[in-house]
């Protein structure tokens, strides 16, 4: 119980303070870890402290494995250049700016436990900034090296880290060794996470059950960090590389019960440790700084230095690298120095850098001043650049609304899929699979998703409308069928369990119709339209006789089609002509 309740208080705690952040339109992690502080001044409450080794390897692989599970390896792949400027040059050069500047306001200290303090700080953590760019529409590009630089900027720092910590115990360490060691740690942890990342793919793949393949995935960031670091490689680069491979050859080897559950378990996972964390930055704060051993007048001056240095140590290094050889690329939509400008002030430090921080060694020269310098960056920047970002994103007229594009490359892909349709359908009523009536209604299904007209004004307002009133029709509808079956199920004439396979059904169909009602909303509302009364476009939710006239209509090959009037007639012609039509996916067992 002296476990339990602090848990549970820290967790609640964690999730008020997030809801109240949402409804004040404010950061959570500035928030969280302002709240944190507040709350451990309050009697009773219990001196949180967390083992380095604990966040290291339980809170951070599960954060990085997430985020490189989700990310796209074909946009890093083509924004490798810039990324690899960010993540490993600008990470070095920031731990070395920070060491040489902290020695020059503080002489006494050791180069070495400056430059740990430089490799904590060296690496942005892009949840935050990645979180305010998103909402207010930077564009994909930038937003993918911000993603991409957060990714591998992780195992840069750690692995200067530990140099710089070999240093303060041996007083040097030669540039030879230190090479070495930095060059095993990125191309060993490559290896490793490769060759861990295929061979759990090739397991997802074979294996039938979506508890058991979440369940193992769930394992892999765990497994892979302590692979590496016992490998002497680079425990969170071999996370990230594994996470990548993984994540990328999902859609086409696991079945979609597996990607429905890992989508759920991993939201919940990432959004509960990322808040955990930075409630604990500020419930630590007053032990930090109850436990630092200098005098304010010496404090201020180091802590105002290392700010300013990790700010400025960005901007200076993209504009210098924009200028010199001009190897950031940009698009059209960020063009010149605009893109540069948010780069730059995207540079939050948070979860890495604190967990970096309390692995110091308890022998470290000046290691209270480490850390407190540690958490007045954190909260400086987060304080700073945090409220600011969205604001230099719109000054500098970055902002991109996507819809637009998204819908255009949504068309591209359903016209190749309704033509990879059509020659299937043509294929089955040559082998004698397929009735003509059959064929008919599975091109009018795919005609359905048919999204080619999208350029064109007019009918693409028309497209969207009609999609629109059927998923608002069919929406009706879902909230009647769950009325009834929660009925029967009151009655007694319906089991539990056969309640709730349906309602899962249901959900699913409802989730389905709400993601298209999103995708066309925002570009119906920039189409303007003086006769849409005229077209009954405020018709309203069906009617009883409304929905049988469709029916018919579709029956009859006139009219809407519905995936369920295709799928009933196609039962019933199946029914009557005999032949079964079987398909598989890849990465779907056969039930």
């Amino acid at each position: 119980m002296i476990i339990t309740l602090p848990v549970l208080g820290l967790l609640a705690g964690v999730l008020l303070v997030t809801a109240l952040a949402r409804r004040l339109s404010i950061p959570s992690p500035i928030l969280l870890v302002v709240a944190g502080f507040a709350v451990s001044f309050l009697p009773g409450i219990p001196a949180y402290q967390v083992s380095p080794e604990v966040v290291l390897s339980v809170l951070l692989p599960p954060l990085l494995f997430g985020a490189a599970f989700e990310s796209s390896a074909v946009a890093l792949r083509a924004l490798l250049r810039p990324i690899v400027q960010l993540a490993v040059l600008l990470v070095l050069l920031t731990a070395f700016t920070v060491a040489f500047a902290l020695t020059a306001v503080l002489p006494g200290i050791p180069f070495g436990a400056a430059l740990a303090l430089g490799a904590i700080l060296a690496p942005p953590d892009a949840v935050a900034a990645v979180a305010v760019a998103r909402k207010v529409g930077l564009p994909r590009n930038l937003l993918t090296v911000l993603e991409g630089e957060s990714l591998f900027n992780d195992a840069t720092s750690l692995v200067t880290l530990k140099v710089a910590v070999a240093t303060i115990g041996a007083g040097s360490v030669s540039f030879l060794h230190a090479t070495g060691e930095f060059a095993w740690a990125s191309v060993g942890g490559l290896l490793i996470g490769a060759a861990i990342g295929f061979a759990v793919a090739y397991g997802r793949r074979h294996i039938g059950s979506a508890l058991t393949i979440t369940a193992m995935t769930l394992l892999c960031p765990f497994a892979a960090y302590v692979v590496g670091e016992s490998a002497g490689a680079s425990g969170v680069l071999v996370v990230v590389v594994s996470g990548l491979i993984i994540g990328h050859r999902s859609p086409a080897e696991v079945a979609v019960a597996v990607r429905l559950t890992e989508d759920a378990t991993w939201a919940t996972l990432r959004f509960t440790l990322e808040a955990t964390v930075f409630a604990l930055v500020g419930l630590q704060l007053r032990g930090v700084f109850a436990s630092l051993d200098m005098e304010g007048h010496q404090v201020l001056p180091a802590i105002v230095v290392v700010l300013a240095t990790v700010i400025l140590s960005r901007p200076l290094w993209l504009y210098a690298i924009h200028l010199a050889v001009r190897l950031i690329p940009v698009t059209t939509a960020a063009t010149g120095v605009a893109g540069v400008a948010a780069l730059s002030w995207a540079g939050m430090r948070g979860v890495v850098s604190l967990a970096a921080a309390q692995t110091l060694p308890l022998h470290t020269p000046y290691r209270s001043l480490l850390l407190v310098c540690t958490i007045a960056v954190i909260i400086g920047t987060l304080g700073l650049q945090g409220p600011s970002l969205p604001l230099l994103i719109r000054r500098l007229h970055l902002t991109e609304d996507r819809t637009v594009d998204d819908l255009r490359e949504r068309a591209s892909a359903h016209a190749e899929v309704n033509a990879a349709i059509n020659r299937r359908v043509d294929e089955l009523v040559e082998a004698g699979q397929l009735s003509d009536r059959q064929a008919d209604l599975m091109r009018k299904w795919a005609g359905l998703r048919d999204w080619r007209n999208w350029d064109d004004e007019g009918k693409s307002r028309a497209f969207g409308q009609r999609l629109s009133i059927l998923s608002d029709w069919r929406r009706s509808l879902l909230g009647i069928e769950r009325s009834v079956i929660v009925s029967m199920r009151n009655s007694g004439e319906l089991s539990e369990n056969v309640l709730i396979e349906m309602q899962h059904d249901l959900d699913l169909e409802e989730a389905l119709l709400e993601r298209r009602g999103r995708a066309v909303e925002g570009h119906l509302e920039e189409i303007p339209s003086a006769d849409d009364e005229a077209r009954g476009m405020d018709a309203g939710p069906p009617t009883e006789d409304d929905t049988k006239s469709d029916q018919s209509r579709a029956v009859d090959g006139g009219g809407p089609v519905d995936d369920a009037d295709v799928g009933a007639v196609m039962l019933d012609e199946q029914r009557a002509d005999g032949p079964t039509i079987r398909s598989s996916s890849p990465g779907t067992p056969d039930s």
